[in-house]
């Protein structure tokens, strides 16, 4: 209330925000132990979780002021996700609930940055931001030719109507090369404007030959992910941040993510095949992230607030920023965007002590890096934008240390929710200050933001 008057008068405050609590579903592959469930309903898991651990604090639900939410394939049956899963989660009706969905890849680190926002100019003390992402259940779509007809079916006013209007429409359900269903996970996945799918944006980044990338170079980068995850899984690390999921329809408990190969090696990913140019690519679903459901939570507060009630903090969500690149190499976005927060801030990439750069696609993350280290091609690829000179390089032990997308898994709207979790929870047993979070975003767009642990 402080704040709110303060601003009324033209006083300019800005808080700190804070991270009390951060914590995720285990992350399983497209069509294992998550199908059956859609997202607002693993959201609504997170959501129940999340109120468990505020009344272990005696914090009221009612004392979160509103959620936001990530998820990008929207489902049919809940266009708001984030408002049916804070509901069916146990969160009173009166707290006021928003979907973000249109920075697709990027959209998790959007809501925090959203959130933080609305703490930071007093308009809430308390936000809740989710991520949730039910990739299995992405619907396929009937051609119209035969979707007219389903609905005249269903329309169908007499016996005869019906059974006339079937006898056209089976003919056509059948015919699957002249009226072949449209598939909505590979269409999500298309970007419009250059009317490619996103394996093939990574594709033109593993064929640039300024970049000078080989297949046995992401295939190498792909390896190192696995191995790190299951090493990380072994020494008890990303456990930190996972909570065992109970999954009803199969009444079982799903404890860790699913997608780890611990028998990642050279000989294994030589013999995957390229699947978005079979004759002359390199980018194959071994050094490509995994298609991947699950959810995710973090509560973000007023600093102030966080330290009156005695509450836990995590870390501190500090600056953002996001940039717009070419469609068709969408995933060097996240070069524009670190570029953009290193000029805001006056930082330099030697000042974090961590740095997770989403696994997209192995090419997206060497082509990202052998950018920033290199002013030659900071000005063949980001001149036009007034970048010519290096960032630097990121040390090899600091970028994605415990694994990333490509071994884990990437449920689009939740990424951006794990990497900031996982940043903090590596900072703290680190006991260091400062990370660094990026991921390119479908569409041609970049986003990055700091998060910090005093």
């Amino acid at each position: 209330m402080r704040a709110l008057l303060l601003i009324s008068y033209g006083v300019s405050i800005m808080r700190n925000v804070v991270v009390v609590e951060g914590f995720r579903t285990p992350f399983c592959k497209e069509g294992t132990d998550f199908r059956e469930i859609d997202a607002d309903v693993l959201g609504a898991w997170v959501v129940r979780e999340m109120i468990a651990r505020c009344h272990r604090w005696n914090l009221p639900p009612s004392t979160i002021d509103c959620v936001l939410g990530s998820n990008v394939a929207t489902p049919m049956h809940a266009v708001n996700p984030t408002r049916v899963a804070a509901v069916t989660g146990g969160l009173p009706p009166t707290i006021p609930a928003d979907t973000v969905a249109g920075k697709n890849c990027g959209s998790g680190v959007t809501a925090l940055y959203y959130a933080s926002l609305r703490i930071r100019s007093g308009d809430v003390d308390t936000a809740l931001v989710i991520g949730m992402e039910a990739m299995s259940r992405i619907p396929i779509a009937y051609d119209r030719a035969v979707a007219d007809l389903l609905l005249k079916y269903g329309r169908a006013r007499t016996p005869r109507e019906g059974v006339m209007t079937a006898l056209t429409l089976i003919p056509k359900l059948l015919n699957l090369k002249r009226y072949p269903p449209r598939v909505g996970l590979v269409m999500g996945l298309t970007d419009p404007m250059c009317d490619l799918i996103m394996g093939q944006t990574a594709e033109n980044i593993a064929k640039d030959p300024s970049l000078s990338m080989t297949r046995e170079e992401q295939d190498a980068f792909s390896i190192r992910s696995h191995k790190l995850a299951a090493q990380a899984w072994k020494r008890g690390l990303l456990a930190e941040e996972v909570v065992p999921m109970f999954v009803p329809e199969r009444n079982s408990c799903v404890e860790r993510d699913n997608g780890i190969r611990e028998d990642a090696d050279q000989m294994a990913f030589r013999d995957v095949k390229p699947v978005f140019d079979r004759r002359h690519g390199s980018v194959t679903p071994a050094n490509s992230s995994q298609i991947t459901d699950a959810a995710a939570a973090m509560l973000l507060m007023d600093e102030d607030k966080a330290k009156s009630l005695g509450l836990p903090i995590l870390g501190y969500v500090k600056d953002y920023a996001d940039f717009g690149y070419e469609p068709s190499c969408m995933g060097l976005a996240p070069v524009g965007a670190i570029a953009k927060l290193l000029s805001k801030t006056g930082l330099t990439l030697k000042d974090f002590a961590v740095c997770e750069i989403n696994e997209a696609f192995a090419s997206v993350v060497l082509g990202i890096t052998r950018i920033l280290g290199s002013s030659s091609l900071m000005e063949r690829k980001f001149g036009r934008y007034g970048w010519t000179e290096r960032l630097g390089e990121i040390p090899p032990d600091d970028l994605n240390p415990h694994g990333g997308a490509i071994a884990l898994g990437h449920p689009v709207g939740v990424s951006g929710l794990r990497l900031a979790m996982t940043s903090l929870f590596e900072l703290k047993r680190r006991n260091a200050e400062r990370a660094l979070i990026s991921m390119c975003v479908g569409g041609g767009q970049g986003v990055a933001m700091i998060v910090e642990r005093k």
